[in-house]
């Protein structure tokens, strides 16, 4: 009684807008396969140029299905962050509404940024632009997660255990990704560092980095209360 939406969990409201993704994004997945089995089993050209298909309007669809599956993957480790910060900060967590809000606004935009992997696929200089627009515009809800988490410290009574250690490593290594992602999303400099190792690392900072630290933080966080056995702290740390 009175668990009304403001007092939900933020790892609920993370695993909201996760699902939110996932049941707009799949169907786009689905359709795609469904296109490609049909032009291989069929020789009807959708994808292949050699009979009559647009290779490109493959890539739209993989990337309209693909970017925001990357958020699927981290806005779950966003939501284990923000239990855990509060929790060894023993302070509750700043801006909980504003927290929520970043977390719907990015499940928003990642439908609206897959143009950003086309910049060097012949799409036009407009399209590039409002895309380059919107994918820098992703950096606002993300910064505000972080400034929110730092607020949440400052002043903290903090505990470095296990978890909280796995949580300040998510904020480090995602905040690299993060400042990475304004490059990439920047016309000129994408240009000359599409299909480099400069896309990996940015991809891996969040996805590596950031979601296995989450992971592995949420892991500690919940194992005592899952199974009832404390894990070895010391080992932890290590």
């Amino acid at each position: 009684p009175g668990l009304t939406w403001f007092r939900l969990p933020i790892f609920v409201w993370s695993l909201y807008a996760t699902s939110f993704i996932l049941v707009l994004a799949t169907p786009i997945l689905a359709v795609t396969l469904m296109l490609l089995a049909v032009e291989r089993f069929f020789g009807v050209g959708i994808f292949d140029p050699a009979i009559g298909g647009d290779p490109l309007l493959f890539q739209h669809l993989f990337w309209f299905y693909s970017h925001p599956v990357v958020y699927v993957m981290i806005l779950p480790g966003m939501g284990v962050v923000s239990e855990i910060i509060p929790c060894f900060a023993r302070k509750p967590l700043f801006g909980y509404k504003f927290v929520v809000a970043s977390s719907i606004g990015l499940a928003t935009l990642s439908f609206l940024v897959w143009g950003h992997h086309l910049f060097v696929s012949g799409q036009s200089a407009y399209a590039g632009l409002i895309f380059s627009f919107l994918s820098m515009m992703v950096a606002i809800p993300s910064a505000v997660k972080v400034f929110n988490w730092t607020a949440t410290l400052y002043k903290g009574t903090i505990f470095l255990t296990t978890p909280m250690l796995y949580a300040l490593g998510f904020i480090g290594l995602f905040t690299i990704g993060g400042l990475t992602g304004i490059s990439v999303a920047t016309l000129g400099f994408d240009m000359h560092v599409h299909d480099t190792y400069f896309i990996v690392a940015h991809f891996h900072y969040i996805m590596v980095g950031s979601a296995v630290m989450a992971y592995m933080g949420g892991l500690h966080f919940w194992w005592p209360k899952m199974t009832g056995r404390m894990y070895s702290e010391w080992w932890g740390r290590a």
